[in-house]
């Protein structure tokens, strides 16, 4: 199928900000740690001097793209395609050394693919997401560089669906970062499936409606998987301008719109009352004992933007989170659900935060979605100074070059260019 002008051109945008979000993930310690152990030889790693083979190369970028809650997502398909989709795809056109173009046309197959099923299934409420269906699109993304044809490309999603994890969607709510490995296993298990296929082995026939809707979920909807051919999820994409879940993101827009207002004394807040949908009123720890769990914790977001000044990567630090200041700020918001909000669902993502100061006044914002929605999309220069904050830390001036290379890939003969440019 032609892959349209437009839909390259947006693509675009989301490789280059999941490289930026892949390369802020490879500053974090325990990816770099992996990184050192698995560092074997074989294709580079991204942003790093270092090389793995093809599977681990794939399970660690995949594995630094979610570190820092930075990369995409897609309402419609009910998670982050990209991230299953780029990882992988870098890993395979790294060992071919394959065009900038069959890199950008193997990311678009492989968020394609996933977001078909995600789109399709009703994935169990106490699992996650990630590493789940992104099975499928990693399987994609490699079978599309490796040339194969319909028959084959079918025959490797099937032996996919029966590599996908079992995920839970507590794990960072209670402070496990192994939900950051989700995303790298399943792209390192697509890799698998594709050499699977090429060895001989062969999946259940008809095995995606089994698997994604009586195994990891509870139903699976084959007209509306069907229907998905050629819809072009990547275009429903929604791109994020802070380090945390999106889900944490319509009170952290309420909060701009009062700070846009006049300052917020932290010292003067006597409560703030968050009123939501039913997924995102799950984010209401109000002690995360994580990282992981800050960025999954609506009270501790919109404590640390008060008093920090940002909802940045910083701001969710280890130091961050035993902040008392923060700690004590946060332990003042409350989370509920307004089923009203709920039933709006998913038209709209309602939030409502009122802030009640100590004089008795009260300051009261509703928001539906935030800038980066699909309805909301955030302009190219804003996409640009994400990248730029992404990567200047560990990459310095360089940033800007690099920006142009991921935002227009279809420019390079080959993505051993990309590589070297991306070198820390």
């Amino acid at each position: 199928m032609r892959i349209p002008d437009h839909v390259r051109a947006h693509a675009g945008l989301i490789l280059a900000d999941t490289l930026g979000a892949i390369l802020a993930g490879q500053a974090q310690p325990e990816v770099q740690a992996m990184a050192a152990r698995h560092a074997a030889g074989g294709v580079p790693l991204l942003g790093t001097r270092l090389a793995a083979p093809v599977p681990m190369a794939a399970f660690l970028t995949g594995f630094a793209g979610t570190a820092v809650e930075l990369d995409e997502g897609n309402y419609p398909a009910g998670g982050h395609p990209a991230i299953h989709a780029v990882a992988p795809a870098l890993a395979e056109a790294a060992a071919r050394d394959a065009s900038g173009e069959a890199l950008l046309t193997a990311v678009i197959a492989g968020y394609e693919a996933g977001s078909r099923v995600g789109h399709a299934m009703r994935l169990r409420p106490a699992a996650h997401p990630h590493g789940t269906w992104g099975v499928i699109g990693a399987a994609a993304a490699v079978a599309s560089l490796r040339g194969h044809d319909g028959a084959r490309l079918q025959a490797a999603l099937e032996l996919a669906a029966s590599l996908g994890l079992a995920t839970s969607a507590t794990a960072s709510l209670r402070g496990g970062s192994v939900r950051n490995a989700y995303a790298g296993a399943a792209a390192q298990n697509g890799v698998l499936a594709v050499d699977l296929l090429e060895a001989g082995v062969t999946g259940e026939p008809g095995g995606i409606p089994v698997v994604f809707g009586e195994v990891i979920g509870s139903a699976f909807d084959m007209a509306a998987y069907a229907a998905g051919q050629g819809r072009w999820f990547i275009l429903e994409s929604f791109l994020k301008r802070v380090s945390c879940c999106r889900e944490t993101q319509g009170a952290l827009e309420a909060v701009e719109l009062l700070l846009a207002e006049g300052r917020i004394d932290p010292g003067q807040v006597a409560a703030i009352e968050v009123a939501t949908f039913a997924s995102a009123a799950l984010l209401a720890e109000r002690a995360p004992v994580a990282p992981i769990a800050g960025r999954f914790s609506i009270p501790f977001t919109v404590a640390t933007r008060i008093l920090r000044g940002h909802a940045w990567i910083e701001a969710f630090s280890a130091e961050a989170i035993a902040d008392p200041a923060t700690r004590a700020l946060a332990a003042k918001v409350t989370v509920t659900e307004d089923p009203s909000y709920t039933a709006r669902l998913p038209g709209e993502r309602l939030c409502r935060l009122t802030l009640r100061l100590a004089d008795g006044s009260r300051r009261e914002r509703v928001v539906c979605g935030t800038p980066g929605d699909p309805d909301r999309p955030l302009p190219e220069p804003a996409l640009r100074e994400k990248f730029r904050r992404s990567v200047e830390p560990t990459h310095g001036a360089r940033w800007d070059a690099m920006w142009e290379m991921a935002r227009h890939p279809d420019r390079l003969p080959g993505v051993s260019a990309l590589f070297e440019a991306f070198k820390a």
